[in-house]
């Protein structure tokens, strides 16, 4: 059984260097916010980092008060029950309904939770897709 809905993702943009993930990652610890799943990439010099979190507002305004500019993107979580076939499940349905995907990043929480964040070309659909 999988539960998909709708969040907020934030990106942060930056000059790729050592320590950028833990600047950004430590703005939003000071704060009490829980980041629940995180992707960072390189792409030429910049370093791409994407965050959901425990309270979206709150990470806004830890990263914006250490002047890192921060954009907010909507994106699907889903959650579901860690096993073998859970990814082939969630594309499989959305592949189904001609979804395409833009992005896809997960995280096995424990023995019994996954997490998945993605983002496709229609977010709406999608997640009435996976709820079905």
């Amino acid at each position: 059984m999988i539960k998909a809905k709708m969040a907020k993702e934030a990106i942060v943009r930056l000059n790729n260097r050592v320590g950028v993930l833990a600047q950004v990652t430590k703005s939003v610890a000071d704060q009490g916010v829980n980041i629940e799943a995180v992707i960072a990439t390189v792409d030429g010099a910049d370093a791409v980092i994407r965050l959901v979190s425990s309270d979206h507002q709150r990470m806004l305004d830890a990263l914006r008060a250490q002047r890192l500019e921060a954009q907010e993107t909507r994106v699907i979580v889903v959650e579901g029950v860690h096993r073998p076939g859970l990814l082939q499940l969630i594309t499989e349905k959305l592949a189904r309904e001609n979804i395409d995907l833009l992005y896809l990043y997960a995280t096995a929480v424990n023995v019994d939770k996954c997490l998945v964040v993605l983002s496709s070309t229609n977010n709406d659909w999608a997640v009435m897709v996976l709820n079905s």
